[in-house]
């Protein structure tokens, strides 16, 4: 049951991300964004950074400081700073519980889950979810992901 209420909850959530990203656009300007947001199957991102820029800077902005634009459309959204986790975790950055917030799927009590996208699914390759090829190419990009996010740390 709770799976069901994730799942709907995720599609509310980024079906607003959507709705607020093109409302007022002029139509060329979705057209070169469309890909922004499609599932992973349709991109091939080249780097940690690129999916970084696509996915999580319009809430977490470009510099990862929590101050992405999307916070101007979508209320009561709150990013995280991801610029300081090596700081707050006493000098060691977790990658590995950094990896699990971007998944999704794995309970962190401490992350709430209505904000963000379970990019562990969204990174699934289109009409082959959930196969060995595909949650190996969802890992690399989790991976690439916390290796950007790594880097990205102030010290």
């Amino acid at each position: 049951m709770r799976t069901i209420i994730n799942a709907l909850v995720f599609v509310t959530c980024e079906s607003a991300l959507i709705l607020g990203l093109t409302a007022g656009r002029p139509i060329v300007a979705r057209a070169q964004n469309a890909d922004v947001y499609h599932p992973a199957g349709e991109e091939n991102p080249v780097s940690g950074k690129e999916d970084f820029m696509n996915h999580c800077a319009p809430c977490h902005g470009d510099n990862g400081k929590g101050n992405g634009p999307e916070l101007k459309v979508l209320p009561d959204i709150h990013p995280t700073d991801l610029t300081n986790i090596t700081l707050k975790n006493g000098g060691v950055f977790p990658a590995q519980k950094v990896a699990d917030m971007i998944d999704g799927r794995k309970s962190v009590p401490s992350h709430k889950r209505f904000d963000m996208p379970f990019w562990g699914v969204n990174f699934q390759q289109e009409g082959k979810e959930f196969t060995p090829a595909s949650e190996a190419r969802a890992k690399a990009r989790i991976d690439a992901l916390v290796a950007y996010i790594e880097s990205i740390q102030r010290h």
